[in-house]
């Protein structure tokens, strides 16, 4: 059973994955904040937000592990072949590293690997998702002299990596650390790319309640002694009452680090993956650039969004909105779990009923941000990790991350995750922010 440290550490989406997670926003662009009256706490100058589980390329931030007979077993069947001409990549194929950016790196990578070894020189493999693993894919099949062609349905690159500009900082929509910067393939991009880092210290932190840190380690002993932690979530060794202090504990500890609620959380999730050696880093200069440094010279081909995949012994049919359609001989499919559960994309024929269940049996987290500028700090300005929560809704607004420490500059960074992320992410940019400064207004106070 990992340590709270080491899921502290490990969450908050660097990767949606964050990702980190990433998908269309609300509010695109930054835009002057709604004003919200007369408080102590001034009015921020711009914000930006997003909203991933109404994206239709995502509809959702990234995978959890979900109760079921498959457990943790059902990313290796996501990642299967199917007939050697469809394979599968991304965060929620990864068994090693779910939930995180490399985790989908290096998925591309073992994808390549798997098509290197069926096909024939220099056959035409189609991607879908111009994601880490569509691109890295990409790259390493285009080395090897295969015909590449990569779809992505978004106006942009990069999937759940989205890095947009507040106050001249680079403000990551979805995934926003490297998580376990050793021993990390993610690392290693970042010394190639020679882009600076900045190390997060998760124990910096002003406002966290250590009692209800406590309440909970207790608690989760009992992870430890469930016979069956596939089919058991996390909920079920929690008080059916939990205090506010400890469903801040909870919300802070799972729904933001797993994207999901304790009652959808199987206890299994809290043990699947490699352990993460050495500190989570933020990019000063954007995951963006860490990015283009994987495609390299790779085109894609943007706005083509693929509604049905055929496959057979001939190879594939991808057919895209408005019925045009790309001949390949193999496919590799990249896209988030949210849109494998949504079905958009249909298969043809469908897909073998063991795959189907591990769709099933993997759940389609939401974590939402909100990033907020304003003129001058008025917090803590040494901490990197803001923390509190107000008893009457202690899973809202409970978790900031310290702009002015990482980056110099007075913004602040909001997650919301699991329920509370749902309940908010067909809110107007005006109750997003409004709410938030209600929670920042009652932090000063």
């Amino acid at each position: 059973m990992k340590s709270l440290s080491e899921i502290r550490r490990r969450g908050l989406l660097g990767s949606a994955l964050a990702v980190a997670v990433t998908g269309t926003l609300a509010s695109c662009n930054p835009g002057n904040a709604p004003r919200n009256g007369n408080r102590a706490a001034p009015e921020p100058v711009g914000y930006l937000r997003t909203s991933w589980s109404v994206d239709p390329f995502a509809r959702c931030s990234y995978s959890y592990l979900a109760p079921s007979a498959l457990g943790a077993k059902a990313r290796a069947v996501l990642a299967a072949s199917v007939a050697g001409r469809l394979y599968f990549a991304g965060e929620a194929t990864s068994s090693e590293a779910p939930s995180t950016a490399h985790g989908a790196l290096e998925s591309g990578l073992r994808a390549a690997r798997q098509v290197i070894d069926a096909a024939e020189e220099g056959e035409h493999i189609v991607i879908i998702g111009s994601g880490f693993a569509g691109l890295a894919c990409a790259r390493a099949l285009v080395e090897e002299g295969y015909q590449v062609t990569v779809l992505e349905g978004r106006d942009r690159i990069g999937g759940r990596i989205w890095t947009q500009h507040l106050a001249g900082v680079p403000a990551e929509m979805g995934a926003s650390w490297i998580h376990g910067s050793s021993d990390n393939v993610m690392n290693r991009v970042l010394k190639e790319s020679g882009d600076p880092s900045y190390t997060f210290d998760y124990e910096n932190s002003t406002g966290e309640d250590g009692q209800a840190t406590r309440q909970l380690a207790r608690f989760e002993k009992k992870l430890d002694e469930v016979d069956h932690p596939s089919a058991a979530t996390v909920a079920s060794v929690m008080p059916r009452n939990p205090s506010a202090a400890l469903r801040s504990a909870l919300n802070i500890n799972y729904s933001l680090e797993y994207a999901a609620e304790p009652s959808q959380l199987s206890v299994e999730a809290t043990l699947e993956g490699r352990d993460l050696k050495g500190p989570d880093l933020l990019l000063p200069r954007g995951y963006d650039r860490l990015l283009a440094h994987v495609r390299g010279d790779t085109p894609v081909r943007t706005r083509h969004v693929v509604t049905r995949i055929q496959h057979g012994r001939e190879g594939v049919t991808v057919t895209l909105r408005g019925g045009r359609t790309v001949r390949a001989d193999r496919a590799v499919i990249t896209v988030p779990i949210g849109v494998l559960k949504a079905a958009t994309i249909a298969f043809e024929p469908a897909l073998p009923d063991a795959k189907q269940e591990a769709i099933k049996a993997l759940g389609a987290g939401l974590l939402d941000k909100l990033w907020l500028d304003f003129a001058e700090p008025f917090w803590d300005r040494d901490a990197d990790v803001i923390q509190w929560f107000d008893p009457k809704h202690p899973s809202l607004w409970s978790w900031w991350v310290n702009g002015y420490k990482a980056f110099g500059k007075p913004l602040l960074l909001g997650f919301n995750g699991g329920k509370q992320a749902h309940l908010l992410a067909r809110a107007s940019d005006h109750e997003v922010v409004d709410s938030a400064m209600r929670a920042l207004q009652h932090m000063r106070s």
